[in-house]
């Protein structure tokens, strides 16, 4: 039986087909089926290949590898029931079958993902934007295709694709953007007329990407710019660095992975080279990964140190941008109508409205984190606040109850306002409404001495006669009975 190549404790982590691992980059770059792995060998002395398995290990890293991984397990167990299969075929099919269905078992979380990457790029790109404002320009492109990227770049021929290591999505390295923008570059002073225009063409060229003594050197894989070598003074014109860093580029909304095919192979033919074969020829088809068509990815381009006129730079380098996405195309297959961009109007603008979006959302959670923290704050505050309470009056319950009843009634005058002390003063001596005994007594001993004032105040209007002189006669006999002499 095929199977990852792995050690028992990674096996225990990720699951023995890496069924646990939740990024593609991951998963592609080390957890892939070999063709031959282990090494098994047929009746006939052949080693066994799973081809198959192979080419499913980068299918399960597209949105829809479960649908796709399932109904190739589906196929593989139809084949393998059916009457003119033979045993031994019928048994690797449902083997396979099996393979398929384990490699299914693989999820996604791409909405969290992708949001949180379009938020990494335009926190990003604020950051270019705050540090270097008048050296750098942002082109927002839109895929009109899809996008076959680093395409031979993988363990499996044919089936790469360039993957963000940290976030496991697509993305498009800046030497792919620089190549492809060079290019255009290059196609634009070709396409020159005069001399005049040649010149000017190439001075641009070379501020913007730099070029070295053997661009201007025939041989096969340079002497791009031999032809143009006689707009230049001297050879050591030749030599010059670059004025522009292309960073690489990041999609700002969701960037979807699907599966594509290609049915070029036709092995019969390849081996006897027969045009007839042609004609009884079961093409092989093979599956690659691509970017699904309406993903948008942000271009960034740097102005250098070394840019005198960084302005007039960079616009030298978005028209070769502009054109490549639109007119070369990007990544492989692009005669095949793979990679070709469109520049939406409104690129930057949704860009800026996003951030702007995030920000609002930013502070109103920020703002609802502080009204949480200050209502649990109050919350707290009340809790504390009614502990201290209930343990106060527990405290005040167990302090009175020894207390003898003189001392109580003391302690109940003194919390009266003079208010609440004339009206009982007034009602001092009636019948209904009066003080009890024991806060009489308290009444008398706190008019002797903390309210001194009070007396007076109750002396005055006894003066004038009422119930309030009978109450003050009643509080004088009541101080001469309690042997503590006259009232002042």
């Amino acid at each position: 039986m095929a199977q990852i190549p792995m050690t028992a404790d990674v096996a225990a982590v990720i699951g023995t087909y890496g069924e646990r691992i939740q990024n593609r980059s991951l998963l592609l770059d080390k957890f892939v089926f070999h063709k031959s792995w282990p090494v098994a060998y047929e009746e006939s002395g052949k080693t066994v290949k799973w081809d198959e398995a192979t080419r499913w290990s980068f299918m399960r890293i597209a949105n829809q590898s479960q649908a796709l991984l399932l109904e190739q397990a589906s196929n593989q167990e139809q084949t393998s029931r059916r009457r003119d299969t033979a045993p031994d075929k019928a048994q690797r099919q449902r083997a396979q079958a099996d393979i398929a269905r384990r490699l299914s078992n693989v999820q996604w979380a791409d909405q969290e993902i992708e949001e949180l990457r379009a938020r990494h790029t335009r926190r990003f790109l604020d950051l270019i934007k705050s540090a270097l404002p008048a050296r750098h320009i942002v082109v927002v492109g839109q895929l009109e295709s899809r996008l076959a990227i680093n395409l031979s770049d993988s363990l499996i021929q044919n089936a790469g694709i360039c993957l963000d290591r940290l976030f496991g999505l697509p993305y498009i390295p800046g030497s792919a953007v620089k190549g492809v923008c060079r290019h255009a570059a290059l196609s634009e002073l070709k396409s020159a007329g005069t001399d005049d225009q040649k010149r000017e063409l190439l001075r641009q060229f070379q501020s913007v990407f730099g070029t070295s003594s053997v661009d201007f050197v025939s041989g096969k894989k340079s002497g791009e710019l031999v032809q143009y070598a006689r707009y230049l003074d001297d050879s050591e014109q030749q030599i010059v660095k670059g004025c522009v860093d292309f960073l690489a580029a990041y999609p700002v909304n969701a960037a979807k992975i699907t599966v594509d095919l290609t049915t070029v192979h036709y092995p019969a033919y390849y081996s006897s080279g027969r045009q007839e074969d042609l004609s009884r020829e079961k093409p092989i088809v093979n599956p690659f990964p691509v970017v699904e068509q309406g993903a948008r990815f942000a271009f960034c381009l740097v102005a250098n140190r070394l840019a005198a006129d960084p302005e007039a730079t960079l616009s030298v380098a978005r028209r070769g941008l502009e054109c490549a996405l639109t007119q070369s195309g990007l990544g492989a297959k692009t005669s095949g109508g793979y990679g070709w961009f469109s520049l939406p109007p409104d690129g930057l603008q949704q860009l800026e409205e996003d951030e702007r979006r995030e920000q609002m959302a930013l502070e109103r959670e920020a703002q609802e984190k502080q009204a949480r923290e200050e209502a649990a704050k109050r919350r707290q505050e009340e809790l504390e606040a009614e502990a201290a309470r209930t343990a106060q009056r527990r405290a005040d319950e167990e302090r009175r109850k020894n207390m003898t009843p003189d001392e109580l009634a003391d302690e109940t005058v003194a919390g009266w306002n003079d208010d609440a002390f004339l009206a009982r003063v007034r009602n001092f001596n009636k019948k209904k409404g009066a003080p009890g005994d024991a806060e009489k007594r308290a009444m008398v001993r706190a008019l002797r001495e903390q309210r001194g004032a009070l007396w007076a105040q109750c002396k005055e209007m006894a003066a004038r006669g009422g119930e309030m002189a009978k109450s003050v006669d009643a509080i004088r006999a009541l101080c001469k009975s309690m042997n503590l002499g006259k009232m002042p």
